[in-house]
């Protein structure tokens, strides 16, 4: 038996085995990893997305999607996210980078600074 996961342009089916990881849990996670992919996305959105996957914890559970499947869609939606959104620009990757939510040339300045003095401070 296979379960299906959509998203825009992209569908997933995973093996329901014995012992797999908790369904309810996958498509709720990579449904918010699918949904940061598209094209108004932004690159907060991105980040979370890829540090809730790179955090993610499934559990075991009777009748769940087969583990090989799940982990190999996490590591292929990881590279994806990782990647730079197609109308990214380089303030844009920099505010993702920095946490900004919503970047300013002004508000990347004034983060480097801080991180700088940080630094400093602290002999790094």
């Amino acid at each position: 038996m296979a379960s299906a996961i959509y998203d825009a342009g992209m569908s997933q089916d995973f093996t329901v085995v014995l012992r797999g990881y908790d369904r309810q849990q996958v498509d709720e996670l990579l449904g918010r990893g699918f949904d940061a992919l598209g094209e108004d996305s932004g690159p907060a959105r991105r980040a979370a997305a890829r540090d809730a996957l790179r955090a993610a914890s499934f559990d075991v559970t009777l009748r769940g999607y087969d583990r090989m499947q799940v982990d190999k869609t996490v590591e292929k939606l990881l590279r994806e996210l990782d990647g730079p959104a197609p109308a990214e620009d380089l303030w844009v990757i920099l505010g993702s980078v920095l946490r900004i939510p919503e970047p300013t040339d002004q508000s990347i300045v004034d983060e480097v600074r801080r991180l700088r003095d940080l630094a400093d401070r602290h002999g790094w």
